[in-house]
């Protein structure tokens, strides 16, 4: 399966909010959407469901376009899950019930609802009414929902909101594994270090497009990264061609022509500064936010 968004352009009166967005995305592919609120995310999730209507473009499913049409809007809807608001729970209704309401409207012939339960460790209060749940406990149940539907296609919109360290993690491996029913699966998330656990790519909204994909797979260079003020920047000594200066006194490093030795002391130098880790590896999703809507500075070796 594939989803595939042509020449999008989404306009509300006067004002154009998303315009020629394209992109292409195979099955057993997550996606990662980050934008600073108010830049489209949910505008492009409404378009491509048909809840808004669309200027221009396309929206093909395996190389089929689904227009604005009642016949196709309702086959869209077969395919793709929108993950459901809180607002949306009944509060009298248990947990189970909710599950089976999504399982029995999408995926009828499904008997997955132990798995989805058992999976997303729920069994001690699934069966209670959705009232006495915490936040926490009613966004896991919101994914449960949407695991329970199977549909190829998953939009998930701030997935991880009111979740605890350990939720976050489980809710990440659960992503990567129905991943591989041949899913096409794209978060808009505003908690970026944790994209990196699981998504393939990474769309960043701006201009009113797809400003930038980051490809984790394909990136390889290595940085020293860390935080420093620019006061102190000169005890870490001259920087690499190519060093990054980014907001929050945020410093990536190219380690390409370092050897082991120098890695280590500027590792150790930047230690002394830092109000954060110090860390080897690839630009992530955090630098390249940073890059991209905060600025960047870059520094020659002195």
């Amino acid at each position: 399966m594939s989803l595939e968004v042509k020449n999008l352009t989404i306009n509300y009166g006067t004002k154009t909010v998303l315009k020629d967005v394209n992109f292409n995305i195979a099955d057993n592919t997550i996606i990662g959407l980050v934008a600073p609120n108010g830049t489209g995310k949910t505008t492009l999730f409404n378009a491509i469901i048909r809840f808004i209507p669309i200027n221009t473009g396309e929206i093909l499913i395996d190389g089929t376009a689904y227009k604005n049409t009642t016949k196709d809007v309702k086959a869209l809807h077969n395919k793709i899950t929108f993950f459901p608001d809180q607002a949306e729970l009944y509060e009298d209704f248990s947990g189970v019930e909710h599950i089976e309401m999504y399982r029995d409207i999408w995926n009828p012939e499904s008997g997955n609802i132990d798995e989805v339960i058992r999976r997303l460790n729920m069994e001690g209060y699934v069966e209670n009414k959705v009232k006495t749940y915490s936040l926490g406990m009613r966004q896991r149940l919101c994914f449960a929902m949407m695991i329970a539907a199977d549909t190829k296609i998953m939009f998930m919109d701030e997935i991880m909101n009111g979740l605890d360290p350990v939720n976050v993690e489980l809710v990440s491996s659960v992503l990567q594994e129905i991943k591989e029913d041949g899913k096409i699966i794209i978060v808009a998330s505003h908690l970026l270090e944790n994209l990196d656990d699981y998504a393939d790519q990474i769309y960043f909204l701006n201009e009113q497009s797809i400003y930038y994909t980051y490809i984790r797979e394909e990136s390889h260079r290595e940085y020293v990264k860390g935080y420093i003020s620019e006061d102190n920047l000169k005890s870490v000594g001259p920087l690499e061609k190519g060093t990054l200066y980014l907001a929050g006194d945020r410093i990536c490093i190219p380690a390409d022509n370092l050897k082991e030795d120098e890695v280590f002391k500027l590792m150790s130098t930047l230690k002394k500064f830092s109000t954060a880790e110090v860390s080897l590896g690839p630009l992530g999703t955090h630098e390249h936010y940073l890059r991209i809507y905060k600025g960047e500075r870059s520094y020659e070796t002195v």
